[in-house]
């Protein structure tokens, strides 16, 4: 059997296509490496190289063995990596959101739950987690959309619309709705936290200057310390938005409004079954 060593080594001599910058990208010597080819062709029993004074470079058969290579390597790879993720699945919860409003609701409702499990949580793109779901890097992932995939299972975890908090002064303060289109041209300040709302945002309001607060802190500081408005939602409405001097009105457009959806492999739907029934959506 190759060891991982000597196939690492090979695959990459097989990309830089010479000992010199192999070597160097390996941190071994020349000779080192040379000898470590030499023992792969004694492993398989067969020619690998074409000699000559000055270089080696892979015959037909070694390019084949190349890409055989480096499939082990990655296959290698993955059993590593799914193996250090099902190990911590057994000791703790790692879930990731689309945005930080439903990541938050849902931590109080697994310590609860999961008490002995440590959990663990970030916000990332979608394409992120539903691939981190696959790869077991994620127990449950929060999407704004459900999946229709058989081996995802997803269920409605509650509802979020968009909202902008504006001084009463404000032109618009007097509307009961507005649109992305009463909206567009103005500078509104959002948390970096919002996930997948700022794209949206972005995408619908074309002449907006979105200004990205990176914490809570330093968002409440610019609201406090200015008139500029500022995204919020019916979920994460605060009492005090709607004092001094402020008005928090929801944004009408469809695109304002999404249902978020708890997710985790089909196979790990009886494990989950009393937190779903927890879920906001359903109480």
């Amino acid at each position: 059997m190759i060891e991982i060593f000597l196939l690492e080594q090979f695959v990459t001599f097989a990309k830089s296509k010479t000992l010199i910058k192999a070597a160097e990208e390996l941190h071994i010597s020349q000779p080192a490496l040379s000898r470590s080819m030499k023992k792969i062709e004694e492993e398989l029993g067969v020619s690998l190289f074409e000699r000559t004074k000055s270089k080696i470079a892979l015959n037909e058969t070694g390019k084949i063995a190349a890409k055989y290579a480096e499939k082990v390597l990655e296959a290698n790879q993955e059993m590593i990596e799914k193996t250090i993720a099902f190990e911590r699945s057994q000791r703790m919860i790692a879930y990731g959101s689309c945005a930080f409003l439903p990541a938050n609701e849902l931590m109080p409702l697994l310590l609860t739950l999961f008490q002995e499990k440590a959990v663990t949580s970030e916000i990332v793109s979608e394409e992120n987690l539903i691939q981190g779901l696959k790869n077991h890097v994620y127990q449950l992932v929060i999407l704004h959309q459900p999946l229709q995939e058989h081996q995802i299972y997803c269920h409605p975890m509650m509802e979020e619309q968009l909202a902008i908090t504006l001084p009463e002064n404000h032109p618009l303060a007097s509307k009961k709705t507005l649109t992305f289109h009463d909206l567009d041209g103005l500078s509104i300040l959002a948390h970096k936290g919002s996930g997948f709302w700022i794209e949206r945002c972005e995408a619908n309001l074309k002449e907006s200057k979105l200004l990205i607060q990176d914490t809570m802190d330093s968002l409440s500081e610019l609201v406090n310390a200015s008139s500029l408005p500022v995204f919020n939602s019916n979920r994460a409405m605060r009492p005090s938005d709607n004092s001094s001097g402020r008005i928090t009105i929801p944004i009408a457009d469809e695109a304002a409004h999404v249902t978020y959806y708890l997710a985790c492999l089909e196979t790990e739907k009886d494990k989950y079954k009393t937190l779903f029934k927890s879920l906001p959506i359903n109480n």
